[in-house]
This record gives structure tokens, sequence and C-alpha cells, in this order.
């Protein structure tokens, strides 16, 4: 049965079937759905919005409420103020009286209200009493013609009372009455709100397309947001005025345009209106029905699904036959064609497919008879693109044959694609992409140069062309030519790249070596012009007080003036050649740092006992500042430090007119690593500075800015650099910031390991058990009140002269002794002299030592030891400033420190190897000046004999020279080493040299010497180092 209902559809036409698909899937269940919809929108969309707008009336009036009864509260707190009223009231008999409470109860009152409530823009008071035009900010005098209007107002109407201005700005005003009576106006109080605060409930009420009216007592509108509609808005806001407003049993007028709903009286007297525009209902409606249009859109592609199902019984089959015939034609003659009909198309598809089957046989036997000949053809065809490419790819050169209709490569070397980093495909899509390996622009590109031979079909050679790698960036250089050709195929271009990289890359690099060659020459040249110049000039000034020696011996005061001078100019002379040794270190890596623990107070008061000196003879301001300093301690190399702060300061008064100023500055910081310490030196000067451009060259060795400032100023260059280098030796850092004419800042930070104090007994050990601390200042000691509370050591606390006495007073009274007193040089009472002599007064038995600690020594000195004082000390003071002192006391008053011998060499004999007999003849005075004897060998063999020759103690020590004839020192300190007797492996050998690298340092002891002497020869460093090994 169902087979026959099939049948009868397979006799209407699928035109017909679809339009009764349509009609009974589509038509009829959009007409139902539709009607459905618009009938229940209107049923429920009116209920809805009444809900809706019922809510938003209820919220709104009831924050607005509540804001108006906030603020209104506010302004009535001032009204309730009695002392402001009678201040205010009496305010031009007493006007200090109503200033004094407005600055000190009503303007924090009104700051407070203003910052804590966002309604609030602003309070102010206004008052008639007052005899000036306004007091502060927040009280004036009414002259306002609108102030003036709210003030005969308040007279009459004593509440609160919500005004507007003609600018729409919403006031709160209320009345400020006499105190005794409260009937006398005396002065108002106003409140302006903040509109959008206040308001800001009503812009974020949102329901379909509505409006809201805010409408004072008198009808003026306070605040609206209004619909899309203008026309409606005024049209809503007349019916409102004219009073015809028709609601219905529910409290809404309802209308054919709108809905409205009336809220109760706010307690200020507004009322809100709340409305919405119906045809936003409409719209609603609308976005139901645009529902039921997406859902007959799914039924519509149901539907044609199905009525496609129809049609394709009947189509399918021939589709199919069709797309057999196509694959026939295509050339697929092993097409199978599937039809299990029995009918015409049936028939109509084992005809095609038995034509298909002879097709395929025909052409199985032609391509069986022409393949052996291909395969010979190929096989040539590849043997031949093998030898090209393998004589081409061996030199790198590139070879293609373009097609100049589209520029498409009919052939390309394969090695392109490796040589040039382009993919082979890219450069046979378009031959120009080669373009974009070059290194070059315009006309010189192979892309333009390509165009234009197509052009002009004429032959270009290329003498060089500079291609980049894109992959590796590997530079490279070819010549080439670029030709058009014509063959059977037509029109050609023909692109021959010759690769000359190897050839280029060598030509550089002997232009890099002849350049390398020129840049040392011209450094030797520059260092040696600097080195004679700097040298010649302390040369010159020995030589010409020699001559005037010569020419004034007969005047002692001249002969040792020109002496001195000498001396001056060889100490010059010898820094030069210790700065060009000691970059010469730097630059062959021989520099080491010698790490141990360091003080910083200690190196503060080594340097500052050369730079205060130096500061004051220019008559500059020389000021240390200590800022943070936790520690004392810390592990570093205390001599290379040292000389990195002596150069940036030594600069800085060098380059600092007299009267300048100069600022070094100490700081540390936490570092990230664990034990560490950032310790930051500034210096920083007000001197000639440096111009912008020479910043960037001062650390450059043999690097100095000439100007008219500079010129007269003598160095090599040198020290900025050894310093940098010294910095970065140490990993720290160094910056400089300087503007020409205005001074220059040096900033070193050094990342140190802090060393904490392991002594913490040792101020008990002194016998100081209390300290007492006479300054305003006490940061200045918080590292000395560290280190006496750790050993628990009692600390008195005195700002002042005064102070201190009544705390010694005390202490006296209680019979307890204060050991140790701590002053600073300025007081803000007495002068340190004063206090000391009081102290001293009370202390006749002198058991309290007193130290005071002073910027400038040498101002208070003399005063503070005639006063009493034990020591003056530098400021800033560390502890191991302190315990130094300390330790010199008590060396003192034990005695250790007894009166050394007048010449501690009296009597010591030396056997000296020297070659050059001035030095010789140097070091025999030097020694005779010392009672010391010298017996002279004048090169290394000639001391060893000697030596053998001498008896066990003819020579107390052996000065060895290095670099002399026949046999240098280190042979020579070896063969008496290497000697049997006893005596020659106890006498102390000394090697004294101009050698003074640390590799010759170690030389010197590897070959048996016992210390190390660097010439020229200081007589002190002698005198000390003997000492060392005196027997």
């Amino acid at each position: 049965m169902g087979n026959q209902k099939l049948a009868r559809l397979d006799n209407i036409k699928i035109k017909t079937q679809l339009r009764m698909v349509f009609l009974v899937l589509i038509v009829i269940p959009i007409v139902i759905l539709g009607l459905y919809s618009y009938i229940l929108a209107r049923n429920n969309l009116i209920a809805q919005t009444k809900v809706s707008i019922q809510g938003g009336v209820n919220v709104i009036s009831n924050g607005l409420d509540n804001n108006a009864k906030r603020e209104s509260d506010v302004l009535k707190f001032f009204s309730y103020e009695e002392d402001l009223r009678y201040k205010m009231e009496h305010a031009t008999e007493d006007p200090f009286s109503i200033t004094q409470e407005m600055s000190e109860n009503i303007e924090p009152l009104i700051w407070y209200f203003i910052g804590s409530d966002s309604n609030i823009e602003n309070i102010k008071l206004y008052s008639e009493c007052l005899e000036q035009s306004h007091i502060g900010e927040f009280i004036s005098k009414p002259t306002d013609d609108i102030i003036q209007k709210w003030y005969e107002k308040c007279s009459t109407e004593y509440d609160a009372i919500w005004m507007a201005n003609e600018d729409g700005e919403i006031y709160i005003i209320k009345a400020l009455l006499d105190v005794n009576t409260s009937s006398k106006l005396i002065g108002m109080a106003t409140l302006k709100i903040d509109k959008d605060s206040f308001f800001g409930i009503i812009n974020q009420s949102s329901y379909l397309n509505n409006g809201i009216l805010l409408i004072d007592e008198e009808g003026n509108i306070v605040s609206q947001k209004k619909l899309k509609d203008e026309k409606l808005d005024e049209m809503i806001l007349q019916e409102i005025r004219n009073g015809n407003l028709k609601k219905d049993s529910e409290g809404f007028v309802v209308s054919d345009k709108y809905f409205l709903l009336e809220s109760d009286k706010i307690s200020n007297g507004w009322k809100l209106y709340y409305y919405v525009d119906r045809n936003e209902m409409v719209a609603d409606v609308f976005s139901l029905l645009s529902s039921d249009i997406v859902i007959a859109g799914v039924i519509f592609i149901i539907a044609y699904v199905i009525a496609t199902l129809f049609s394709r019984r009947l189509s399918y089959r021939i589709i199919r036959l069709n797309d057999a015939a196509n694959e026939i034609k295509r050339g697929n003659l092993n097409v199978r064609i599937n039809d299990e009909g029995k009918d015409e198309i049936g028939e109509l598809s084992d005809s095609m497919q038995a034509m298909a089957i002879k097709l395929n046989d025909m052409v199985e036997e032609i391509n069986r008879r022409n393949k052996a000949d291909l395969l010979a053809k190929e096989s040539d065809i590849h043997y031949r693109e093998w030898l090209f490419d393998f004589v081409v790819e061996r030199n790198n050169d590139i070879l293609a044959v373009v097609n100049v209709e589209n520029y498409t490569c009919n052939f390309i070397t394969s090695n392109a694609e490796t040589v040039l980093g382009i993919s082979l495909d890219t450069l046979k899509e378009d031959v120009r992409s080669i373009a974009t390996a070059q290194k070059a622009e315009g006309a010189d590109r192979l892309d333009n140069i390509i165009m234009s031979s197509i052009k002009s079909g004429e032959a270009i050679i290329l003498e060089e062309i500079k291609f980049e790698n894109v992959k590796t960036g590997e530079q490279l250089f070819y010549r080439g030519v670029v030709i058009c050709t014509y063959d059977d195929g037509g029109k050609r271009m023909a692109i021959a790249l010759y690769d000359r990289t190897q050839e280029i890359k060598r030509n550089h690099q002997l232009q890099e070596a002849l350049n390398a060659a020129e840049t040392a020459n011209k450094a030797k040249t520059s260092f040696l012009a600097n080195m004679s110049h700097d040298f010649r000039t302390p040369m010159n000034a020995i030589t010409g007080f020699n001559l005037l020696i010569d020419k004034h011996a007969d005047d002692p005061d001249k002969v040792k003036e020109y002496t001195h001078k000498i001396s001056l100019a060889s100490h010059n002379l010898l820094g030069l050649l210790n700065d060009v040794l000691d970059m010469s270190k730097i630059e062959s890596g021989k520099t080491t740092l010698d790490i141990k623990e360091m003080a910083i107070g200690l190196l503060l008061e080594e340097i500052n006992s050369v730079i205060s000196f130096q500061a004051k003879a220019k008559d500059q301001e020389y000021i240390v500042n200590i800022e943070e300093m936790e520690h004392d301690m810390f592990m570093g190399d205390k001599q290379r430090i040292n000389e990195i702060l002596m150069n940036i300061l030594g600069n800085a008064i060098k380059y600092t007119p007299e009267g300048g100023r100069i600022e070094f500055r100490i700081k540390e910081t936490p570092s990230s690593s664990e034990g560490f310490q950032n310790v930051e030196f500034t210096v920083k000067d007000n001197g000639i500075g440096m111009k912008a451009e020479y910043i960037d060259k001062i650390f450059d060795a043999f690097s100095r800015e000439e100007t008219g400032a500079t010129k007269s100023i003598q160095g090599t260059g040198l020290g900025m650099a050894i310093t940098k280098s010294l910095v970065e030796l140490m990993g720290g850092t160094i910056r400089v910031e300087s503007e020409e004419g205005k001074g220059s800042t040096f900033t070193v930070n050094l990342r140190l390991k802090a060393v904490d104090e392991d002594d913490v007994d040792f101020w008990k050990g002194h016998g100081i058990s209390t300290v007492m601390f006479v300054t305003e200042n006490r940061t200045q000691t918080e590292q000395l009140r560290a280190a006496f509370e750790a050993d628990k050591i009692e600390i008195l606390d005195t700002k002042n002269g005064f102070e201190a006495i009544h705390a010694i007073e005390n202490c006296n009274s209680a019979g307890k002794l204060v050991d140790l007193i701590l002053i600073n040089d300025i007081l803000s009472d007495m002068t340190a002299a004063e206090l000391i002599r009081e102290i001293r007064s009370k202390d006749r038995r002198n058991n309290s030592l007193i130290f005071v600690m002073a910027e400038n020594f040498a101002a208070i000195e003399d005063d503070a030891k005639a006063a009493g004082a034990n020591e003056i000390v530098q400021k800033p003071l560390f502890v191991s400033n302190l315990k130094q002192i300390f330790e010199d006391i008590s060396s003192r008053a034990g005695g250790t420190d007894k009166e050394e011998l007048a010449n501690p060499l009296q009597g010591m004999k030396f056997l000296a190897a020297e070659d050059n007999d001035i030095n010789a003849d140097i070091l025999i005075e030097l020694m005779d000046m010392e009672g010391a004897t010298v017996t002279r060998g004048c090169n290394g063999q000639e001391v060893v004999d000697m030596f053998k020759e001498a008896k066990e103690g003819d020579y107390d020590m052996i000065l060895m020279d290095i670099q002399m004839p026949v046999m240098n020192g280190y042979e020579a300190a070896a063969a008496i080493r290497s000697l049997e007797s006893d005596w020659a492996q106890r006498i102390p050998i000394i090697a004294m040299t101009a050698n003074a690298y640390a590799d010759d340092v170690q030389h010197a002891f590897d070959a048996g010497m016992n210390a190390h002497i660097t010439k020229p020869i200081d007589i002190k460093v002698v005198e000390k180092t003997i000492l060392e090994f005196k027997q």
C-alpha cells in the first residue's frame, strides 16, 4: 500500500510536491504562531510595564527622599552650633573669635562633610555681621544678588529651604539665628548639591524607553531623563503642569501614547513622574514577531530538506551517470558505473561502462609502445641537468632562464635557495623576488634591472652585487649579467650571477688589518705625545730648580724652598708613572684585589685628612654626609677603594674654583645577595662641569677635555680610566652627571660583604659602662648607639648643654660616673668649650673622657683642649674610629708607645746589588743618614761572590736590584739560597726594583727573597720593611 502511494507521488511534478510541503509546513504554522504571539503579548505586556514602573518609582523616590533628608540634616547641624552662632553675632566686636572658630572647628567639619558625602559639592556660610568681605574660604558677606535674595528669605522662614539659581544649580539654605532669642537672623548656611551624584539614581534607571521628571513645589524642573521622542516629553510636561492627568484605579495614567505614574511628595516638596513611551511596547511585540519569523525560517529549512529528498529520487541516478561521463571525458577510463535499475537509465549505464573498458584497453596498448622511448629521453635529460647543477653548485654561481611575460623561471639552479635563503618555489614564481636578498636601493636593485633589460632588450653587466642570506644573514658578493635572447619559444631572459664572496672578503680583511695598524700607530703617537708633555712638565721643574740651587747655594732659605719644589715635582712625576703603570696592569689583566676586613670609618678618616687640607687651601667648603650606614666593617680592598675615592675627590678639588663646594655622601642600602650590602659613594661639586659630548669620553684613557678652564690643569687623562676599571674589577658601577658651568656628580656603587662586630665586650673591656650623648641630631650617632647597646652600655641622651649639666649633677648625686661624654661641636645654648669647663668643674678628678665631635677640626681644637677635652674627633664618627682612639689611649696609658730610637737602623750592615751608580749613591747616602753601612756590588754575580767570601755576621741583610748585567737579581737570590751554609738560608734578602707588577713580586718570592720594595726609594718604607726582618 505504501509503494502504491509513492508511485502516485512519482506522477506529480516535483515543483507541485514542494508547494504542497511549503503550504503544510510553513504557511499554516506561521499564521497560527503569529496570532498566538500577538494575543499573548497584548495580555501580558501592559501588566509587566506597570509592575516595572511601580518598582522604579518606589526605588527612585525613596532614594531621593533619603538623600534630601540627609543633606538637610547636614545643614541643620551648623544651625545648632551655638559657639558658631554666638561668635558670628559678635564678629564685629571680636573678629578673631569667629576666625578661630572657623579654622579650628567649622572648616574641618565642612571638609569632612564634603569629603565623606559625594552629594555635597560645597558648603558656605554668610553673615551681615562681618566687617570684612570674607574670613577664610567658607564664610563671607552676602554680596551676590541671589545670595542677598536668599538671605532675606531666611529672615522669614527658618527651616531648611531647597532653592535653585539661574544656572539650574541646587542649593539648600538655612537661617542661622542668635543664641539668646533664636529669633534674630545673624547669618545663613548654604549647601550646594552635586547634581551628578544626587540624581545619579535617576540616570541609572532604565526600562524600555522610559522618561523621568522631578518637579519642585513651584512647578520647576529639578531633573529630567528624556525620552527619545522629545515632543512626547513636552506633551507630558504640559499635561502635568495643567493637571490633566487622569489616573486609573491603580494610580496609573494610561493614554494611547504613554504610561505614567506619579510618586508621593518627597520630604523637600518635590514630586517624581515616571513614564514609558508606548511605542516601545509595540517594538517589544515586533521583537516577539521576529522570533516567530526565525522559527518559521527553521521550519522552512526542514521543509526544504524534505522536498529535496523527494526530488533526489529522480535526479540521483541521472547525476551519477553524468559524473561517470565527465570522468571518461577527463581520461579516467577505469570509472565504475553502479546502477541496478532495469529501466532506460540502467541500460544507458551498462553501455557507457562497456565503452569505457574498450577505450582503456586501447590506451594501455599505446602507452606500452611509447614507454621505452620516453624512459630513454628522460634519463638523458636528468643526466644533463645533474651535470649542469654539479658544475654550478660547486662554486655557488646562480643561473636562471626567465619567461619575460610573467617573470616566472623556466629554469633556475637549485643552489639558489641555499645561497640566498629564498625558497626555490618563490624564485620560480617570480624571479624578481631575488631582490629581497639584495643590499641595494633604487635603480641598482635587481628587480628594476631585470624589468629595464626586458624593456630595452639590452644586456646589462653588473660589476658588483651585494646579497645577504635571508635566513643566516651571511654577506655575499657577486658579479653578473642580465641578457635577453630569442629561441624557438620566443623571447626569453637569461640571468647569470658569478660568486666573488671569497675574493671580496679577502680584500676586506686586508683593509681591516691596514686600518688596525694605522689605529695602533695613532694610539702610540697619541700616548707618546701625552706622556712627553706630562713628563716634561715636572722634569722641567726638577732641572730648573737644580740650576737655581746652584745659583743660590749660599742662601739656605732659597735652597730649602727649591728642594721642596723639586720634591713636589718628583712626587708628581712618580704619580704620572704610577698612573701609566696601573693602566698597564689593568689592561694586561694583572691587577688583583686584596680583599680583607676594612672599616669605612678609618677609610673616611684617611681620605678626609688629605681632602679637607686640600679644600681648605682653596677656601672650598668640604662637606661629608653619612646616610643610613648600618655597618662600619666590610670585606673589601681598602687601598683600591681609597684610590678610587681619592681620584674622584681630587678631581673635584682640582676642577672646582676657590670658594666652591664639594659634598661627599656615603649611603648603605640592602642588596639582593645575602650577606652583602650596596655601599654608594657620591661626590658632588659646583665646579666647572663638563660638556655633554665629553661625558661619554671621560672614562677613556688619555682623554681630557680641552677648554680654557682646564688647559692650566695638568694630568695624563688616566685617572678616571683607572677609577672605572677598578670599580668594574670590584663588580661595581660608576656613573657621572654633569652640566657645564654648574658642576659634576660622580656616583660609585659597590656591593660589599658586611662584617658583624665580634668583639661585643670591647667597651666594657675599656672601662666604659655609661655613655652620654650631647647632640640634637640623633641620626649622626645611630651606629655608635647600636654598638653600645650590643655591649649593654647605659646611654644618656641630652640635646643641649643645660640638659647635659643637669644629667651629670643627677649622676653625681647618685654616686654614678659617666665614663664617656660625646659632645657635638655646635650646641643651641652654649659652646662646646663652655660645656666642657662646666663638666670639669663638677668632675674635679677628671675621671670622665670627653670627646668633641667636630666638622671643622681646626676651628675648635685649641678651645676644646684648653677647656679639658680629651680628644677632638672628626665627624662623621664611626665605631672603628672610636675604637682606634681607645686603643691609642690604652696604648699610651700602658706605656707601650715607647720612644723609638732616633736611628732604628743604627749599626746595621747591608750588602747591596745595584748596577746604576746614581741609585747606588742615593741608597748609600740614605742608609748612612740612618747610621747604617752599605757594601755595593755592581751585578748579581759580584754580590754572590762577595757573599761567599764573607763571614757570618758581616752583613745583616741583602738589598737586591733585579735588572742587572751578568746575573740578574732573581738568579743571584736563587744562587745564594742554593748555598749549603745555614746563614745563606737565614739572611733576609729584600728586592729593591722598579718592577712593580704582581708577577714581579711573586717572582721575587719564588727566587727566595723575603720582601719587595718598589723604586723610587721611600726611606720610611725601606725602614719599616727592614725592621720587620731585623734580628
